[in-house]
């Protein structure tokens, strides 16, 4: 009787280890996605990204029968959030939702906590146009105006930013290298803190996102000059292009985009692309970017690589020129 009670228990054993072999395996093959995923956003809540990564968290959730979540990891002008996603399991499970600092950093920093190649690009989605905003009673309603301004009078402009090394930053020294003028800079913690000052009369000018500053215009204290952007905006026909005003070399809007960790299997890295593809091709996505101040952009893991590879060289050619670092 003990012979066979042991020899039954030893049968039961063997076929929950079996089991527990085959249930890992089952889970590895199971079709994508099987569990919840996470969308990592290097931003706050409540901003303008979380409010973009949350709409395309609720498209996927509905396309692929499981929940798909936002989780911001802000800091470190972005490092934090990448850094993040780039040491999380390549499944699939686990998705960056980031902004053009992901290339600053690699611009800026001698030695950056992450590499390009640490991450695999799905696609952009939109364009973030930065924008030129002045004191509405600067006595200049235009780009040459403001030249002329301070070239008349060198040490009297201030230009702000939101950080150190930001697109507004490098884009606003690119501006005075192309120009010959002198405009210092001032960095802030952030558009809505610049754009204090800015309104205010503290400091005539200030680079920001046209999303903030397309719901500040009604306030009647700032005005737009001109915008990063490849083309005129849609929600700002008459506001011209810094390449129009024959500055192309700093017409650069910034972005944002989706990646995965690299290593992410092909077939799931496909299946991001082509959901977020017709994701940000939907009217109502559409109409959500543009009230944001965005532009819709959606592209190939393939065309979005070379992208980046473009816009690396651009923003390296303006921070090297004006010698700006973070280290």
């Amino acid at each position: 009787m003990q012979k066979h009670f042991t020899r039954a228990r030893r049968t039961v054993l063997a076929a929950v280890l079996t089991l527990g072999a085959v249930l890992p395996a089952a889970a590895q093959n199971a079709p994508f996605p099987h569990k919840p995923i996470r969308i990592v956003i290097p931003t706050a809540p409540g901003g303008n990204m979380d409010a973009l990564a949350r709409l395309y968290a609720a498209k996927l959730t509905e396309a692929w029968g499981q929940q798909v979540i936002v989780e911001p990891k802000p800091g470190a002008n972005t490092i934090l959030a990448t850094s993040y996603v780039a040491k999380s399991p390549a499944d699939g499970y686990t998705a960056l939702f980031t902004i053009s600092g992901f290339i600053q950093n690699l611009v800026l920093q001698s030695n950056p906590q992450y590499k390009m190649s640490d991450l695999a690009p799905v696609s952009l989605v939109a364009s973030f146009p930065i924008a030129l905003a002045a004191n509405a009673a600067l006595p200049a309603n235009d780009l040459p105006g403001v030249i002329r301004l301070a070239k008349q009078d060198p040490e009297k402009y201030t230009f702000g930013s939101y950080g150190v090394g930001s697109g507004a930053h490098l884009i606003g020294e690119g501006l005075n290298k192309a120009a010959g003028i002198r405009i210092k800079h001032a960095a802030y913690k952030g558009e809505a803190a610049s754009f204090t000052d800015v309104a205010s009369g503290e400091i005539a000018l200030a680079y920001g996102s046209v999303g903030f500053y397309a719901n500040q215009i009604t306030s009647g204290k700032v005005k737009l000059i001109a915008v990063a952007s490849p083309k005129r905006l849609k929600t700002f026909p008459d506001l011209p292009t810094f390449a129009e005003y024959g500055y192309p070399d700093i017409n650069l809007p910034g972005w944002g985009a989706m990646f995965l960790p690299a290593g992410t299997p092909a077939p799931i890295v496909e299946k991001y692309v082509q959901e977020v593809r017709r994701i940000t091709a939907m009217p109502d996505v559409q109409a959500k970017i543009y009230q944001l101040g965005y532009e819709p952009v959606a592209n190939t893991n393939t065309e979005f690589a070379q992208f980046l590879q473009e816009d690396l060289k651009r923003w390296t050619k303006i921070a090297r020129e004006n010698d700006i670092r973070l280290d």
